[in-house]
């Protein structure tokens, strides 16, 4: 029987290959390894390259709870003017509203990660640092951002689909209900990915309070637009707190003003008419006249009292109104950053070159395992 001249088909007593024949028969392979490394070195540079920069800006809040009590309902406060509980007589509970219904910093993540938020955020003002142009976010998303190398084929395939397809702006169906294009959807799901937002807690022991310390980080691709959307959410964040913890007393404030300026008016006209009726019948000693004059003067009275106790709760529903407006201080304000925050050059060569190395090696181990040395 001829040989065919491979060793490697000759295993003598049966036996296999051990550890450190294997080990070696790679090692003469070493070639392999170092075309795979030099392949994914190539390949980590054009991915760094092709992947563009991003900038990130942190700002820093602290969001102070408060904890004080605030004034009786406005139905308690009207019921006290004529000793009538009328909250009671409704079935209405007017004690003092719980501080659970205020929108606490616990929550701030999921309202900045909200579509009604994310939809006022891309109508905000910024500008691009590399053209000096002035437009709103949806414009900057739009026209400005590139895609990495990963989202590119999505990216393509986007604007072959726009290009068939009308584009539609926000309906509001009926209050509450809302339809978004798929562009304004891979718009939304952009800016949901630029935010975010972390929660810290940080009790006060001495003033028995609690405040919580939150950031808000932006990611953009370009620096000062990532310092000004920052700036922008914190904003619009301020904004939609604010509006959420004072809109009951903000109403309540509305209503008191609105019978506060009814009693002025009427008031004034009682007053003027309890005048007008005086001088008229200065001189007249008739006992009808003395009727009216009392009558027109308890109404008077009346008016004069209402007038006054409306007056007074226009002061108590303003100083509630600012009493529930929630306290959140800029600790680290937006600062334009000067260095990149990504991609990371080191980490990604370093990856590269593991992954390359790891081909490489398995390159050589399977030519290994197909064609084994002897053991000899």
């Amino acid at each position: 029987m001829e040989s065919t001249g491979r060793k490697d088909t000759v295993r003598p007593n049966g036996t296999d290959p051990d550890i450190k024949t294997i080990l070696m028969q790679i090692y003469r392979g070493r070639k392999t390894i170092y075309y795979a490394l030099a392949v994914a070195f190539v390949l980590a540079i054009i991915l760094v390259i092709l992947t563009p920069r991003q900038y990130d800006t942190k700002v820093v809040l602290l969001a102070e709870s408060n904890a004080r009590s605030s004034a009786s309902g406005l139905l308690g406060q009207l019921g006290s003017m004529s000793g009538v509980n009328i909250g009671n007589l409704l079935g209405l509970n007017l004690g003092n509203p719980s501080s659970n219904e205020a929108l606490t910093s616990d929550l701030y993540p999921e309202v900045v990660k909200s579509t009604p938020f994310l939809l006022d955020v891309l109508q905000q003002k910024i500008t691009d640092s590399r053209n000096h142009k002035t437009m709103t976010v949806e414009e900057y998303l739009k026209k400005y951002t590139h895609p990495s190398p990963a989202g590119i084929p999505g990216y393509i395939l986007n604007k072959m689909r726009r290009k068939h397809k009308n584009i539609l702006y926000v309906k509001h169906f009926r209050k509450g209900v809302i339809k978004l294009s798929r562009e304004q959807e891979d718009l939304l799901k952009t800016l949901n990915d630029m935010i975010q937002v972390e929660v810290q807690d940080q009790g006060n022991k001495l003033l028995k309070r609690k405040s919580k310390v939150f950031s808000v980080t932006v990611e953009a691709q370009d620096p000062l637009v990532s310092a000004l959307l920052a700036d922008s959410v914190v904003s619009c964040l301020k904004r939609y707190v604010v509006n959420y913890n004072t809109r009951k007393a903000q109403k309540d404030l509305k209503f008191i003003k609105t019978l506060f300026l009814k009693a002025k008016k009427d008031f004034y006209a009682r007053q003027k008419a309890l005048a007008d009726y005086s001088d008229s019948n200065s001189n007249v000693i008739l006992a009808s006249v003395k009727i009216q004059k009392e009558r027109l003067q308890k109404e008077y009275d009346l008016a004069a009292s209402v007038y006054t106790s409306l007056a007074r709760m226009l002061e108590k529903a303003k100083i509630q109104v600012q009493d529930r407006t929630p306290v959140l201080t800029i600790l680290q304000p937006p600062v334009v950053p000067l260095k990149k925050s990504a991609p990371k050059t080191t980490l990604i060569i370093i990856e590269m070159l593991l992954v390359g190395g790891f081909v490489g090696f398995s390159i050589e181990l399977i030519k290994v395992m197909l064609h084994p040395p002897d053991g000899g």
